[in-house]
């Protein structure tokens, strides 16, 4: 494990070095010792956060990502009229 953190550590300025964390699928996660912050990547889109919003979110995201199954097995077993209709 020590060698893929070495591997990925990224110097950005100076002062700051940089950790990722994680890559896939266009989404990353850097963490910068120095700042104490964690910056979420989803494509161009950068977010800076607090190391301990990181937990928070992805518990966030697994019930969402449950609902979504629940929802879609749900919608599967109902009748094609019976389906609940969403519009956003």
């Amino acid at each position: 494990m020590q060698n893929k953190l070495n591997r990925s550590r990224v110097k950005s300025g100076p002062d700051c070095e940089k950790i990722e964390l994680a890559d896939s699928c266009g989404v990353r996660l850097i963490y910068c010792q120095d700042c104490q912050v964690v910056e979420l990547e989803i494509g161009a889109v950068c977010v800076r956060l607090c190391p301990d919003v990181i937990q928070r979110m992805a518990n966030v995201m697994m019930k969402a990502s449950l609902e979504l199954e629940h929802l879609a097995a749900v919608s599967n077993k109902l009748p094609t009229q019976a389906r609940p209709q969403m519009i956003h």
